[in-house]
């Protein structure tokens, strides 16, 4: 995975642009709003002069995924705020497969299989797509667990977060949710009713919705 590494990099740092904004999040967190869209806010701790020096070649990026984008809306950026080194970015995409797609965009150019998913979508989905499900949750407020795909299954309609944090070198990276979380594996903190956080790059990251 250490290209992966050496890769994404690029792409966070190359979001910088001129401006200010304000962001309220202390570590990288990702919003699944009520319609869909995601909110990703990067909060990085990087050098002025790496920054400047890989704006340019992120901006043409970004102008060209949403060039490439089947849909109407593209990628988009909210606000910038950068002080004392420490760089804040409020990226907006339409869905979770835009999100997935421009964050893993320059990874699977280097090599397909280094690609970190994101996925957000019902569990029959994520089978159709072919993720793993033969995985164990545990339940958030109950002593029930979940062993294998045909438990996941029999929940086909409910939605489910499956994520690899890969994609944020392993820091912690907190999901807002729209739902509360029923299950979720071993590398998942509640940290509120809709709030977890997650840690390490070991494991896929599973949270499956009431």
């Amino acid at each position: 995975m250490e290209k992966w590494k050496k890769v994404l990099p690029l792409a966070v740092m190359g979001f910088l642009l001129t401006g200010c904004g304000t962001t309220t999040a202390e570590v990288t967190t990702i919003a699944i709003l009520k319609d869909g869209t995601i909110e990703h806010t990067l909060v990085e701790d990087f050098g002025e002069e790496s920054v400047d020096a890989l704006q340019s070649m992120m901006l043409e990026n970004t102008a060209a995924y949403n060039k490439n984008s089947s849909g109407d809306d593209g990628i988009t950026v909210k606000t910038v705020e950068a002080k004392d080194g420490i760089v804040k970015v409020v990226m907006t995409y339409p869905d979770a497969a835009a999100f997935d797609g421009f964050m893993n965009m320059d990874v699977v150019e280097v090599d397909p299989a280094l690609r970190a998913p994101f996925f957000y979508g019902t569990v029959e989905e994520a089978f159709m797509e072919g993720y793993d499900l033969e995985i164990k949750l545990q339940g958030v407020e109950n002593e029930e667990v979940l062993q294998g795909k045909n438990d996941l299954l029999a929940k086909g309609e409910k939605k489910i977060i499956i994520y690899d944090n890969e994609m944020n070198l392993g820091a912690p990276v907190q999901i807002s949710l729209q739902e509360k979380p029923a299950y979720v594996s071993g590398n998942v903190t509640m940290i509120g009713k809709k709030l977890v956080e997650i840690s390490g790059e070991e494991e896929m990251a599973y949270i499956l919705m009431e």
